[in-house]
């Protein structure tokens, strides 16, 4: 059965209309009840806290698209939110704009080729990020490329949301996962499509070698930083150089957090200096040897200062971070060994007050939904789950420590 075939209700929006309808929801003013973009002194940024925001802010900006639609990621899946975001791609490449999706092929097995066969059937062009083709003369299968970018005419999103019925909220039949994004007009998204076009180029074993991207200091108000797994690993020197900096709060909120031991130290020593360091965890997750693997160190951890959180109102797939009171991130890099040694990664770095506080007061409200992690209740588990969990620790600690990190 083609794509087209299948009858479909859209996954944002109440039109009301046949199945297969999906007017063009809200702009992400609306999204947020209200809350529109920050203007920085170069972009304006709308924080989208949540899947019901992001994708009608994703949706609706696609629907509306008339020059070009370029999509990167690292999960895509033949479900009832791919399906029907491929749906609003069609429509969009059938009136003439230019509609392009890059996947990862390891992120993306569980779709078949015939889905993005319909999708190229449908005038959207699809490349994956080195398939198993390339690689052969490539010679390995790394690094997978886990970012997230969508270029959408002239705005921008990223992220950790991905196009699989996880992220879709429950009352439209997915799971309900908590993620977080941010869209993006000014600029920047200049680099965003720069970076795009990068991504794209190397898919298909373009020359030369992967490639780091940041703006670096062109922008006074932000930074776009995608990089593969070197030596430079530029996103978590980013982290490790706001920690040390960091004179009043660090949070971080993460899905995977399992911290290299450079920035775990950064921590530690913010915390001894008097920084509130705070971290919200996942209560549930997708991947228990992370969550094992930090579990084990909790203990310790709290008693080097760090205020830990669980997670409790879905399963938490978001990354973002904030220091002080003018440096936040978001984006797809996950704070463990893996974000290092594997896989390509953007984050946006945002050095403007008022997005901050707009952040902050996001995570103090996943806080407010969120367990304190204490040592009694870590005291209390059973031998077998701690046997379990330092089992888990060790087996990253290890990556961790044959992995390459930026010099001290």
């Amino acid at each position: 059965m083609s794509l087209g075939d299948r009858r479909l209700r859209c996954p944002v929006g109440d039109s009301g209309g046949a199945p297969g309808a999906c007017a063009p929801p809200p702009g992400p003013a609306d999204a947020l009840a209200g809350v529109g973009p920050i203007q920085t002194a170069q972009h304006a940024l709308t924080l989208l806290p949540g899947m019901d925001a992001v994708l009608r802010a994703i949706f609706g900006d696609v629907e509306r698209a008339t020059r070009r639609i370029d999509v990167e990621t690292y999960i895509y899946r033949d479900d009832l939110l791919g399906r029907s975001f491929a749906d609003v791609m069609g429509r969009a490449a059938a009136r003439g704009v230019r509609t392009r999706l890059l996947y990862d092929p390891l992120g993306s097995h569980e779709t078949d080729g015939p889905f993005f066969e319909a999708l190229r059937r449908r005038g959207i062009e699809v490349r994956a990020y080195r398939p198993l083709a390339v690689l052969l003369g490539a010679g390995g299968l790394l690094p997978r490329d886990h970012a997230r970018v969508i270029v959408i005419d002239d705005c921008a999103y990223t992220g950790g949301a991905a196009w699989s019925d996880e992220w879709l909220p429950k009352r439209r039949g997915g799971e309900g996962w908590h993620d977080v994004c941010m869209r993006v007009e000014g600029p920047c998204v200049g680099d965003f499509a720069f970076l795009f076009e990068q991504r794209w180029g190397e898919a298909n074993g373009g020359p030369g070698r992967l490639r780091d991207f940041a703006t670096g200091d062109r922008y006074p108000d932000l930074e776009l930083v995608a990089d593969t797994p070197d030596d430079n690993a530029r996103v978590y020197a980013r982290y490790r150089d706001a920690i040390r900096r960091a004179k009043e709060r660090v949070w971080i909120e993460n899905a995977y957090f399992f911290p290299p031991a450079g920035m775990l130290r950064d921590l530690v020593h913010a915390a001894a200096r008097g920084v509130d360091v705070q971290i919200i965890l996942p209560g549930e997750t997708d991947l228990p040897i992370v969550k094992r693997a930090a579990r084990a160190a909790h203990a310790a951890w709290i008693a080097r200062g760090l205020r830990l959180f669980e997670f409790q109102r879905a399963v938490l797939h978001a990354k973002l971070a904030l220091v002080d009171r003018d440096w936040c991130t978001i984006g797809t890099f996950n704070a463990n060994p893996t974000s290092l040694s594997a896989v390509n990664e953007v984050n946006l770095f945002v050095f403007d007050p008022a997005f901050v506080a707009r952040v902050a007061d996001l995570f103090a409200r996943d806080r407010a939904d969120s367990r304190p992690v204490s040592r009694r209740a870590l005291a209390g588990r059973s031998l077998v789950d701690k046997a379990a969990d330092w089992l888990a620790h060790g087996a990253l600690s290890l990556l961790d420590r044959l992995i390459k990190t930026p010099p001290e």
